[in-house]
């Protein structure tokens, strides 16, 4: 069943482009990026692509051998000659493998070749993570030094950052995880992703979200929906001014709708400018046309 009703689905126009990416690997971010681009196809309708920029391709390779549920999936195009070189090609393959879908899932290890303002071009970060205390510390400096250098452009893309714990057991305690992001209003804790045990069983051959292992299927929808959600709130947000979701009001009068409002205005603008020319002819003619009301000729 998709994820977004009939008129929801008008403002899915403009792709979301969503990281999944750390510093380290061995985190499961290929993993996520994969069964994140399944669960956003299968459970929620969505048109996908996912770049992968990593060398091994983990994340496209097993998009590409599992059933084909219409997922599109791109090798990055990168040069690796200098930092410019490297993050124009980074962008160049954003632009061209994002364009026309609902979400574009970009899977990407990040190294201090990349350009910091690459993760600029994307409206949600992920960032998955060990729940151990020492990789915990990591991912979080790793997030906290993105937002304390970049804090003015997060704040007016409206950047949303998530720290995903990832890999965990079954007898992990959600409230066991204490960082300080909590503390920035861009950031976030998602729920945790399971550990498959068995990973071979998956890798290929099935997603998470469909697995006939209840308990993953069921902690990877959890995370899923957590996502999916900030994405439609991202599309609500962005399209808004232009929607009919909801009614948006100004702060000039309640239940005036900002379209309302500007249209309200554009008239009394025209009647004005109207008024002042008929009395810029009248006073030619040396008449008063005492048929025009007085507020409309307030600013003779």
């Amino acid at each position: 069943m998709s994820y977004f009703s009939k008129a929801e689905r008008v403002i899915v126009m403009e792709t979301i482009k969503v990281l999944v990416t750390n510093r380290k690997g061995g985190v499961g971010k290929s993993t996520i990026a994969a069964n994140l681009a399944a669960y956003l196809a299968l459970q929620k309708g969505l048109k996908i692509s996912l770049i992968d920029y990593d060398e091994q391709s983990s994340s496209s390779a097993w998009i590409k051998k599992a059933p084909n549920i219409g997922i599109e999936t791109y090798r990055a195009e990168m040069s690796y000659q200098s930092a410019g070189m490297t993050l124009l090609s980074a962008r160049s393959s954003l632009r061209k493998f994002s364009t026309g879908f609902d979400v574009s899932i970009s899977d990407l290890t990040w190294t201090p070749n990349m350009a910091e303002n690459f993760m600029h071009d994307f409206d949600i970060v992920l960032v998955p993570t060990s729940t151990s205390k020492f990789e915990l510390a990591s991912t979080e400096i790793f997030i906290l030094e993105y937002v304390l250098r970049n804090s003015p452009l997060i704040s007016k893309n409206k950047q949303i950052i998530m720290a995903v714990p990832s890999r965990v057991e079954t007898n992990f305690a959600e409230t066991s995880i204490s960082t300080n992001l909590a503390s920035l209003g861009m950031c976030y804790i998602t729920p945790p992703v399971l550990r498959a045990n068995e990973i071979d069983n998956f890798v290929y051959e099935d997603f998470f979200c469909v697995s006939s292992n209840a308990t993953i299927s069921t902690y990877f929808c959890r995370f899923g929906e957590f996502v999916a959600q900030q994405i439609l709130d991202k599309k609500r947000e962005r399209e808004a001014p232009t929607t009919k979701l909801g009614a948006i009001y100004s702060g000039l009068g309640k239940g005036i709708l900002i379209l309302d409002r500007y249209r309200q205005n554009k008239k009394i603008s025209g009647l004005q400018a109207r008024s002042q020319k008929q009395a810029f002819k009248a006073s030619e003619q040396s008449a008063t046309d005492t048929s025009i009301p007085a507020f409309l000729s307030k600013h003779n």
